[in-house]
């Protein structure tokens, strides 16, 4: 006859203090990931200010925001002042709109994985070069970094393009863009929007919009 296994006595459950240490040891891992992401997050936001408005140094040093400038009449239209506004370069300095009246300017939003864009700016480039002293080409970027668009821009030596950074696209919704990139607006020396072009060119259609702009410009000085 077999004798009878005796049952081992229940052990008391663990006090708080251990529990509580076996639930660190198990978590550890997690809690240091977690902590990191928290250290790394405050500090992107001490360093780098996200939240702020963006700004530009002026000519005279100081510091004014980017964005839209108010402007009696104006609209995104033909026949309509043009939106002025104030971005800043790959330098960081302040360029505005009416900085280039007196010159017809050639209003270009882009980004670096637009292949349309990049097709184009070298026709910008020999149209800017072959106009220089009356045409402006304006190559505003679209919600990317400065050093993203600076070494895009660099690497295909746009150099006769001013490019500014509109990196949180006030000035893109000013000017109400449909989908998609590029687009383009011919702004005459009075700062009238004379064409609006939605997609890419090559250099003759540059150059046909560009006469189309001075004329629309003549005629409009001519019936004042």
């Amino acid at each position: 006859m077999s004798t009878p296994r005796k049952k081992k006595p229940n052990k008391p459950p663990p006090d708080l203090r251990v529990r509580l240490k076996r639930g660190v040891r198990r978590y550890q891992n997690w809690l240091w990931l977690a902590g990191s992401l928290v250290v790394i997050g405050a500090l992107f936001i001490y360093f780098a200010d996200p939240f702020s408005t963006p700004t530009a140094t002026d000519a005279d040093g100081s510091k004014v925001e980017t964005g839209v400038i108010a402007t009696e009449g104006a609209a995104p239209r033909e026949r309509r002042p043009a939106p002025n506004f104030v971005l800043a370069d790959y330098e960081g300095k302040a360029v505005r709109l009416s900085d280039y009246r007196g010159k017809t300017v050639l209003l270009n939003f882009w980004a670096t994985w637009c292949t349309t864009c990049e097709a184009e700016m070298p026709d910008m480039q020999r149209l800017a070069e072959e106009n220089a002293d009356e045409l402006v080409v304006l190559a505003v970027n679209q919600a990317e970094g400065r050093g993203q668009a600076r070494s895009w821009s660099d690497a295909r030596g746009l150099t006769a393009l001013q490019f500014v950074l509109d990196t949180d696209e006030d000035v893109t919704n000013a000017y109400k863009l449909p989908s998609g990139l590029p687009h383009s607006f011919f702004i005459d020396a009075d700062g009238i929007v004379r064409v609006v072009k939605h997609g890419g060119m090559r250099f003759d259609e540059m150059q046909q919009l560009l006469e189309e702009t001075r004329v629309a410009q003549a005629a409009g000085s001519s019936g004042s």
